[in-house]
């Protein structure tokens, strides 16, 4: 590799990370829509680009299964993000992306370890979307307790376990969107919220399919719950206390793996970038020396 190649390469490189921080920017800058804007959305529903629409397509085709991204796709949309995006479309945008530095590599004669570059520009929006469901389940993580709370308040003011339910899925946040998913599939389907008998109620099935161990356990217990009578309010507040104590309990824990957590990235962005500007211009040295 001359030292040609290696400054094209470089500057690939370097155009590519600048592309990404720019467009991460960009992408958690919060706005406020206007109020027609969102009526003009809610009215129009959802519109598909044509990665979405045709992206499943080719996956099939060329045989690969995208059942992995599913559920991180679902978890991301559950907090109002990518809500147009499919798997499909996830896959398609990541050809797209991987062609692209492909192209360049045969374009600019760019070294063979330039092609790291195309595997990771394929994963960048899956990746990107995992960060945002893995955001929003520590979100339903920390919400738990307070919703417990907040129902067995209710609970404990007189209401049902059902309007205590109700009563919670208004709350902002992801988990409140589940909740609220849960109760209007409730209402259009005519069947139970709760348990009966050997008939599974629409709580735990909707809250099952976000494959989370926490919110499984969750919606069991308010299955339980719901069937004990006087005792609810009492036991629904044990519950919320129970939670409250795992949740403080999974803090604390974090807490003190905190340096382990952080080890990656500084890694990624403290030490490896040192280490090319260290190493470059001794590469280049050497490979004027030996052109």
């Amino acid at each position: 590799m001359d030292n040609i190649q290696l400054q094209r390469f470089l500057v690939i490189l370097l155009a590519a990370i600048a592309s990404w921080v720019v467009y991460y920017i960009v992408g958690n800058i919060a706005y406020e829509k206007s109020a027609v804007i969102r009526v003009r959305q809610m009215i129009a529903g959802r519109t598909s680009t044509i990665f979405d629409r045709d992206g499943q397509k080719v996956a099939a085709k060329l045989g690969i299964s995208l059942k992995s991204w599913e559920n991180t796709l679902f978890w991301a949309q559950t907090g109002g993000s990518y809500l147009n995006w499919t798997v499909g479309g996830i896959f398609a945008r990541g050809l797209l992306l991987a062609s692209g530095v492909v192209i360049a590599i045969f374009l600019f004669s760019l070294p063979i370890f330039a092609w790291l570059l195309a595997l990771i520009m394929f994963f960048l929006p899956s990746l990107q979307i995992r960060a945002t469901a893995d955001l929003i389940r520590k979100q339903v993580r920390r919400l738990l307790p307070e919703t417990a709370t907040v129902i067995a308040a209710e609970m404990d003011a007189g209401s049902t376990a059902g309007q205590a339910i109700e009563r919670a899925a208004e709350l902002p946040g992801p988990l409140g969107k589940i909740l609220s998913d849960a109760v209007s599939q409730a209402r259009q389907s005519n069947r139970g919220m709760f348990s009966r008998g050997q008939s599974t109620g629409i709580l735990v099935e909707k809250l099952e399919e976000h494959r989370l161990n926490e919110l499984n356990r969750f919606a069991m217990q308010l299955d339980r719950v719901a069937a004990k009578g006087v005792d609810a309010p009492r036991i629904m507040i044990e519950i919320a206390r129970g939670l409250a104590r795992e949740y403080r309990s999974h803090v604390q824990q974090t807490a003190a793996n905190m340096d382990t957590e952080l080890l990656m990235p500084m890694t990624l962005f403290f030490f490896l970038p040192f280490m090319i500007v260290v190493l470059v211009p001794l590469v280049i040295t050497i490979s004027s020396a030996f052109s």
